[in-house]
């Protein structure tokens, strides 16, 4: 059960450490096996300022595992339910983040017209230059690009709340909750507190989050990351 953020509390607070929601954000993605392009940037076909750029690029193989003790049958358990995590297919994500704002796609991704989804399909390689406009079609429309070949191209937002205007114009968008980000975040380190013991090669953000994650329960936790992120 996700924690509750609210309420009087003891929490464990070190205002020295800290991360963004964009970190966090990565963090979470990391956690579920994708590989990630942060703050991939959309330049013009000409010379002048960045067209736009995308929170997280990130992809996910279907026969991703984080095994326990070299056991295949002992894995971690990822938030299949929440990011609708696929086993059947590579799984190529452009994360949008907000912080203080309910789950939202900013106009980039959402003006046709201004192509810049095609222009991110271009830059990735996934698909073949005769296929990049149909893909880029489906998900102006609804979010996601599922041809029959064993791969999706979505996007996802993360934000403070489920927006159900989105999901109605977007239906094919994964909307994920910082509540929701952050309870999954300290079960991990939770449950796997052995295998997540040594962490030094990680970058400050995550050993920062991991250290609040160790030191309080998971409502405290949700608490103080809900902070960190600026999520009120």
């Amino acid at each position: 059960m996700v924690g509750d953020p609210g309420g009087s509390i003891n929490m464990t607070v070190d205002s020295r450490r800290t991360f963004s929601a964009e970190k966090a954000a990565y963090w979470y993605f990391r956690l579920n096996g994708f590989f990630q392009i942060e703050n991939f940037v959309v330049h013009p076909a000409r010379k002048g300022s960045q067209l736009t750029d995308a929170d997280l690029l990130a992809v996910r193989f279907p026969f991703r595992a984080e095994r326990l003790f070299d056991d295949p049958k002992d894995t971690m358990d990822d938030d299949v339910e929440t990011l609708t995590l696929s086993t059947k297919a590579v799984d190529f994500v452009i994360a949008e983040v907000k912080s203080n704002q309910p789950c939202t796609l900013n106009g980039p991704w959402t003006s046709e017209d201004k192509q810049n989804v095609h222009r991110v399909l271009a830059a990735i390689g996934c698909l073949p230059p005769k296929v990049i406009s149909q893909a880029a079609a489906n998900i102006y429309k609804s979010g996601m690009f599922q041809p029959k070949s064993g791969f999706r191209i979505r996007l996802v937002a993360v934000g403070r709340e489920r927006s159900d205007d989105m999901a109605e114009r977007y239906p094919d968008v994964t909307q994920v909750t910082w509540v929701e980000a952050f309870s999954f975040i300290w079960k991990r380190f939770d449950r796997h507190s052995r295998q997540k013991t040594q962490v030094d090669q990680w970058d400050e953000a995550g050993k920062n989050i991991k250290w609040f994650a160790d030191q309080n329960s998971e409502s405290e936790f949700i608490k103080i990351a809900l902070h960190h992120v600026g999520a009120r």
